[in-house]
């Protein structure tokens, strides 16, 4: 008769069970930190990519918006400046989450007033003294938009002097332009080159603000200056523009370039019809056809702008 009893120690040391469990354990640990550094190095770059490329698409749509409300508002003011009307343009300073990882969200900052911008315009004649808008628009705000990317292009988006600029890598592009209007025509037998500025003017506090979440700006119409008028006039030849000297303030000097070689383009213009140069934060375009009149038609469009900053 065998004798029932507990087993030796020594019995469960030399247990093929527990050894079985425990290299079961270990292969499973193994496979589950090689399948998170695979997740890590193959996976979430991409992901984080995708993510900011998402969050950059909204920026885009959100700044090519504000634009449009303040063109709005612009025009609001040419037909009735009495009437005061009030926008809100919110902004997707960040939010785009990584995939799995909901906690993990892209950023940026919003700057208000923060960059360089403004314009001068001197208009020459034949015998009075040019005209000057002097310090009026000397400096006229912004709004820029900078990302905190880390896998996909970081692309800076600047509203100012009335275009949206869109900056990658050192090099810039308008996107939107400004209410800077160049056109050529004939009117009785004379031909003329009409130029119209339309200065948009934002007044509002300096600012920056890093976020991941939506920043609304807020947006109000304020005033509407008639600045400057002159036509051509036939019987007042002897007293006619002869020379208009646009400067405009930025950093973005490529693409206030590209936009000025553009619009010279657009209505026929020759190299001896202008002349464009830049310095270290201004591009300046100084028409002076010899074989047309020139006329031209400066407003100023004040648009208050308060966000979160303030």
């Amino acid at each position: 008769m065998k004798k029932r009893g507990l087993k030796a120690i020594h019995t469960f040391c030399r247990s093929d069970s527990g050894v079985s469990t425990a290299v079961a354990a270990a292969l499973l640990i193994g496979i589950v930190v090689i399948f998170m550094t695979t997740v890590q190095i193959n996976y979430m770059p991409i992901w984080k990519e995708d993510a900011e490329y998402a969050h950059m698409s909204d920026v885009w749509q959100d700044m090519s918006r504000f634009k449009s409300n303040v063109d709005i508002l612009t025009a609001g003011l040419a037909i009735n400046d009495d009437v005061k009307i009030v926008m809100n343009s919110p902004i997707q300073v960040g939010g785009s989450e990584i995939p799995f990882i909901r906690s993990t969200t892209t950023g940026g900052s919003l700057a208000i007033n923060n960059d360089i911008s403004g314009l001068t315009v001197i208009v020459n004649k034949n015998i009075t003294a040019p005209y000057t808008t002097g310090t009026g628009l000397f400096y006229t705000g912004t709004v820029s938009y900078r990302p905190a990317n880390l896998n996909y292009v970081d692309e800076t988006y600047c509203y100012e002097n009335g275009a949206l600029i869109i900056t990658q890598e050192g090099r810039s592009l308008m996107k939107l332009a400004p209410g800077i209007v160049f056109e050529k025509s004939s009117v009785n037998s004379s031909d003329f080159v009409d130029v119209t500025v339309r200065a948009v003017n934002l007044k509002g506090e300096r600012g920056v603000l890093s976020s991941n979440t939506i920043e609304n700006i807020r947006l109000t119409s304020y005033r509407f200056d008639h600045m400057y008028e002159d036509r051509y006039d036939p019987l007042l030849a002897n007293n006619s523009i002869t020379s208009i000297n646009l400067t405009v303030y930025t950093e973005n000097k490529e693409a206030w370039e590209g936009f000025f070689i553009d619009s010279a383009e657009e209505i026929n213009l020759e190299d001896e019809d202008y002349t464009l140069s830049n310095s270290t934060y201004t591009v300046t375009f100084l028409l002076h056809p010899p074989n047309d009149h020139l006329s031209i038609d400066i407003d100023e469009a004040v648009i208050k702008i308060e966000t979160g900053l303030q």
